[in-house]
């Protein structure tokens, strides 16, 4: 929400100043963020729906952004975000964020700052090409990054490193390949400095003196066709045996094609996906949907917060409509990106071609998990995907009509608008939440009244309260307590009557009520439409067994 607020007044500081370029890329960003708005009014999870028109919506200024900055800025702005991101790393190893035994940086979700680290070692490696900075200095960003990916333990992202790797040494054999064999060589000792990590943090220290005795060696040197031939037996050896001493990782490759495993498992997710798509092929369900109504079409116990493949998480949200236009936004950067590439000279040609390397990177990632479903990253990919301001200008004229000046800054400002709400509304959430760890229960309740009088949808806020006076029925018997909780219910149930968790509490609050015979209605429909819900099915039995007694 603070994002898309300085990003929103900034955008309309530069609608005042700018004009608009005619994009078919920011026209097909409109369109998409139609459908994202549209959505809201057939969906059932408006505040999700919510939360994905403004993921969406900030897409047109950070598009328009980064189109609209000089290549020398642009320079500067990587060089920042590539040190940035490879510093991260020790500092998130030194401040211990793993999740699971892997390392998830500060973004809480390892195979997302996997991918994150990968695009930093490509725009690391287009930077060096560009000669903005030392290409020596930039192999530090380079070696880090690749720790990182081998201790996030992420197999996508790993098989995606080799093969941005193969396709970066045939675009770079003939004018760079000393840079190439630099890189690949401290990729394959970053790996190694991973595993020994895993074994022993002293074991690291030898890995880094070999690491630094490389970082010194020449150009020169390196040139030798004996050295690179060298380089080229050692690197995939070195590789392999890490991969294959490192525990973890070597047991993660093992259960990829088990029953159990989660190549197996993402299959599930995928086909029950796509019976959902099957039932509203061309609209959708809304955005936010699959977080509950995946317990309708499961073909086996599982809950995921999203599909693992962002062609199906697009269709389950705003249909097929919807992802025709997200696919074609992405087939206009990459087809726009490369061919703004044959009209430059070889050192920016190639600079593009790596920085269309990371978009397709990015992309092939969300074909196996939900990397795109992130606003950061989905960011990235459109800040990637813009084309340089001197492309910009020289393909595009600038936009005289005041239709999409004026519809861009209307969404702009409606972004502002609801992200201040949901701030505003969240704060005081927050503010609940610290209330009722200090006991004062009364003001949690104002707070959470002032709350749900600021949020535009309020029906998880009147969930909560519902769930804070069925406590206090529980700690004291007081019917009263109970009946506020079942009005609660009863709102939140009016705002999103298919939310299965309303429906339970709404479900027991009626049992304690007396009204067993409606509650154990409510219950019993709930188990035939979640049939995984083992908890709730044993629930139902001993509910229908104490009213035979």
């Amino acid at each position: 929400m603070w994002a898309t607020l300085v990003i929103s007044l900034g955008f309309i500081v530069f609608l005042l100043r700018r004009r608009l370029p005619q994009d078919i890329t920011l026209y097909l960003l409109l369109a998409l963020t139609a459908m994202y708005a549209a959505s809201i009014g057939y969906g059932t999870d408006h505040r999700e729906a919510l939360d994905s028109l403004l993921k969406v919506a900030f897409l047109i200024p950070l598009y328009i952004f980064a189109q609209s900055v000089t290549r020398q800025w642009m320079n500067r702005i990587w060089m920042v975000w590539v040190w940035l991101t490879a510093m991260s790393v020790p500092l998130g190893v030194a401040t211990d964020q793993f999740v699971d035994g892997r390392l998830a940086g500060f973004i809480d979700y390892a195979n997302g700052y996997a991918i994150l680290l990968l695009v930093g070692i490509i725009m690391t490696f287009a930077l060096s090409v560009r000669g903005f900075s030392s290409s020596k200095w930039m192999q530090i960003p380079i070696f880090l990054c690749a720790v990182g990916i081998c201790l996030t333990e992420s197999r996508t992202v790993l098989a995606l490193l080799f093969v941005a790797f193969v396709l970066l040494f045939f675009w770079s054999r003939r004018s760079f390949p000393l840079l190439w064999f630099r890189c690949s060589a401290n990729v394959a000792l970053g790996i190694a400095a991973a595993t020994a990590y895993a074994w022993s943090p002293l074991l690291v220290i030898p890995v880094i003196v070999v690491f630094v005795l490389g970082y010194r060696l020449s150009d020169s040197m390196i040139s030798h066709g004996y050295v690179r031939l060298i380089l080229l037996a050692v690197v995939p050896l070195l590789v392999i045996l890490a991969l294959w001493s490192g525990s973890s990782m070597a047991s993660r490759w093992s259960t990829l094609v088990s029953r159990t495993g989660e190549g197996f498992t993402r299959l599930v997710y995928y086909h029950d996906a796509w019976s959902m798509v099957l039932d509203s092929p061309v609209w959708g369900f809304g955005a936010g949907t699959w977080a509950y109504m995946q317990y309708h079409y499961q073909t086996a116990a599982y809950f995921t917060a999203y599909v693992h493949n962002q062609p199906l998480q697009v269709m389950i949200e705003i249909g097929i409509v919807g992802f025709l236009i997200f696919a074609a936004v992405c087939v206009s950067l990459v087809v726009r990106g490369f061919s703004a590439a044959k009209q430059k000279d070889e050192i920016e040609a190639k600079f593009d071609h790596f920085r269309m390397l990371a978009c397709c990177i990015l992309m092939m990632h969300s074909l196996v998990d939900f990397s795109l479903s992130f606003p950061y990253l989905l960011g990235l990919l459109f800040i990637l995907g813009a084309p340089s301001d001197e492309s910009a200008s020289a393909a595009n004229k600038v936009g005289r009509s005041v239709t999409v000046k004026t519809t861009a800054g209307i969404v702009t400002a409606g972004a502002l608008i609801i992200a201040t709400l949901l701030l505003v509304s969240d704060q005081l959430q927050q503010s609940a939440t610290r209330a009722i760890g200090e006991k004062r229960k009364a003001d949690a309740v104002l707070l959470l009244d002032r709350s749900a009088s600021v949020a535009i949808f309020a029906d998880r806020i009147h969930d909560r309260k519902a769930r804070l006076y069925m406590r206090e029925y529980e700690s004291n018997q007081d019917p009263r307590y109970l009946d506020v909780a079942r009005d609660e219910n009863e709102k939140s149930l009016s705002g999103h009557s298919e939310q299965i968790w309303y429906r339970k509490l709404n479900s027991d609050i009626l049992w304690m009520q007396g009204d067993r015979q409606k509650a154990v209605a409510v219950l019993s429909e709930l188990v035939q439409q979640n049939r995984f819900m083992a908890r709730w099915r044993e629930e139902l039995g001993q509910k229908e067994a104490q009213m035979k007694n």
